[in-house]
């Protein structure tokens, strides 16, 4: 079974649907039993960081996260928002601390006079793939965004997996680290290459 969390933001029954569409079960849950429980688990979100973070904190998800994450080592994939929560911290909205499961800060895009939020269909360029985790992802692949912050401080050497986009700057699409997976575009939004996505992350 694979645990959607349900922090009261974010997009869970459609990432609900790209699954099942897929094949495996899963289920939208807030109950850490059911968290504990589970093969894996899928960290949505959609809107603020500070957002996200109090809702964690308000149903009391952190200490579960942190437990099945950092110390039994689970799978985890964070989405959008769900993605930026597992870092160090964001200035949206003014400082905020996330989760700090990796070592990235959350920033705004520095757009260049190009629209913000970043919305619609955007191509990415996959600049490292040592594991299953971006299988059948190609340069060039096209894949769903709709953010304004993003996470540009990364350092290449140390993930096994990475993909970036460009808009007005280059910022990081997904990213694999141990057993935090990390995607900013919506792969249940996708198409083809999202359910791919979403797939490998499963069996890895």
């Amino acid at each position: 079974m694979i645990s959607i969390i349900d922090y009261e933001l974010g997009n869970t029954l459609s990432v609900k649907n790209a699954i099942e569409k897929l094949g495996y079960k899963c289920e939208i849950t807030n109950n850490k039993i059911n968290i504990s429980n589970s093969h894996c688990i899928i960290l949505p979100g959609v809107g603020s960081f500070n957002k996200g973070i109090s809702n964690l904190k308000k149903l009391k998800l952190i200490e579960i996260l942190n437990e099945e994450v950092l110390i039994k080592k689970k799978k985890i994939l964070g989405i959008c928002l769900g993605f930026q929560l597992m870092c160090e911290n964001s200035n949206e909205f003014g400082f905020n601390e996330g989760l700090g499961w990796l070592n990235f800060e959350v920033k705004k895009i520095d757009s260049k006079n190009l629209r913000l939020p970043h919305v619609g269909w955007n191509k990415i360029n996959l600049l490292k793939n040592e594991t299953n985790f971006l299988n059948k992802i190609n340069n060039n692949n096209m894949f769903y965004f709709n953010h304004s912050y993003a996470i540009k401080n990364y350092k290449k050497n140390n993930l096994s997996d990475l993909m970036t986009c460009s808009y007005g700057e280059d910022f990081v699409a997904a990213i694999k680290l141990d057993n935090i997976f990390g995607i900013q575009p919506h792969p249940e939004k996708s198409q083809k290459q999202g359910l791919q996505i979403i797939k490998n992350f499963i069996e890895c």
